[in-house]
């Protein structure tokens, strides 16, 4: 009997919502654990989608810190209130955004000045580490187990971005429901070479 795979592949309750940490997000990890030593009391946060910038953000905003994700999407004028309250108050000031500050499209040469100033702490793409820790953790939130044939070939092949490790797991877990089989290399190969 053939088991329907719904779409209902959100986590499961109660799973993990820890970070991991390997080399290409290490140095940004330990910038925001340094939030009292930033000359400006302020750090911009970028990285790729999915990267775990918001884990990072609730890391650091649970040491007293401020923050403001899509900070490249808020008014000129928010940014520039929030360095300036950091700069009263103490208070450590991190935005969030996927792109560089050059990126952003800041009018004013005053906030331009205060975001060149600011502490930058990249998350870059994934390397092979981060690549099987996070796809062991996004199958086991949905209760399900790679074997460690098939993560070495999916590691060797997959795109190096933190969407398609997501949009991995997601299929391999709907793939394994749907055929009453284990996350093993047969199943992982045509995902891979579909």
């Amino acid at each position: 009997m053939r088991q329907i795979a719904l779409p209902l592949d959100e986590l499961r309750s109660g799973t993990s919502s820890s970070l991991i940490i390997t080399e290409c997000n290490a140095t940004a990890f330990a910038g925001l654990a340094s939030a009292s030593t930033w000359a400006k009391r302020c750090a911009i946060l970028t990285g790729p989608a999915r990267s775990g910038k918001s884990l990072m953000a609730r890391y650091f905003s649970g040491q007293n810190g401020t923050v403001i994700d899509d900070a490249e999407a808020q008014a000129a004028e928010t940014l520039f209130n929030a360095w300036n309250r950091s700069q009263e108050s103490g208070l450590p000031l991190l935005l969030i955004s996927r792109w560089q500050p050059a990126e952003w499209n800041v009018a004013l040469p005053d906030l331009q000045s205060r975001l060149g100033a600011a502490l930058l702490l990249n998350i870059a793409p994934p390397d092979d580490e981060m690549i099987e820790q996070l796809l062991q953790k996004q199958l086991a939130d949905r209760g399900a187990a790679i074997s460690i044939d098939a993560l070495s070939y999916v590691k060797r092949r997959i795109e190096r971005s933190y969407t398609a490790i997501e949009k991995f797991a997601r299929a391999a877990n709907a793939m394994a429901l749907a055929e009453n089989a284990p996350v093993n290399l047969s199943l992982v190969k045509k995902i891979i070479e579909s």
